[in-house]
């Protein structure tokens, strides 16, 4: 039996603190910098590969949910433009799989339970979201030599992801 049908079990998972301060002034160059280094050989994409943790510091005390803030939304899309690579690298053990997809795509605010404020999203725009980020793996995968298989069980496990959340 084939090993590479499974997902290799990571030792760590890197998590990577975007502050308030950073999205205040929309500056993605340290976040940015992090991240590229993950992708930028081929050895440091596959230890990394389904291992990057979001974590957002700064908004424990707002009642919004992350989505939902305006300048995180702003400051995630100006970071996908500038490095896409999440359905590669995104951690599937925690929220970063709903997380990226929720800060990306469209919806509007709806009332929650009181004090609280929800989101509703665009489910329509989902598809091709993942076609879009889906494209942008086959480029880092072809780039960095990572072979057919690896892009087709890292594919999987995104989706995997993708449907627990929205189950």
């Amino acid at each position: 039996m084939s090993t590479s049908r499974f997902s290799p079990v990571k030792d760590q998972q890197i998590i990577v603190v975007c502050d308030s301060v950073s999205i205040a002034t929309g500056d993605i160059s340290e976040v940015l910098s992090a991240l590229k280094s993950l992708s930028g050989d081929r050895a440091s994409a596959m230890s990394a590969e389904g291992t990057v943790t979001l974590v957002f510091n700064g908004y424990d005390d707002d009642p919004r949910e992350l989505e939902s803030i305006p300048e995180v939304r702003k400051w995630f899309a100006k970071l996908f433009e500038a490095w896409p690579y999440w359905s590669f690298f995104a951690s599937r053990i925690d929220q970063t799989v709903p997380l990226v997809l929720t800060l990306l795509l469209p919806g509007e605010t709806v009332a929650g339970e009181p004090g609280m404020v929800g989101w509703a999203f665009d489910l329509d725009k989902l598809k091709p979201l993942m076609l879009k980020m889906f494209g942008y793996q086959n480029e880092l995968i072809e780039r960095l030599g990572i072979g057919e298989d690896v892009n087709e069980r890292v594919t999987r496990d995104f989706l995997e992801a993708v449907q627990a959340f929205f189950n």
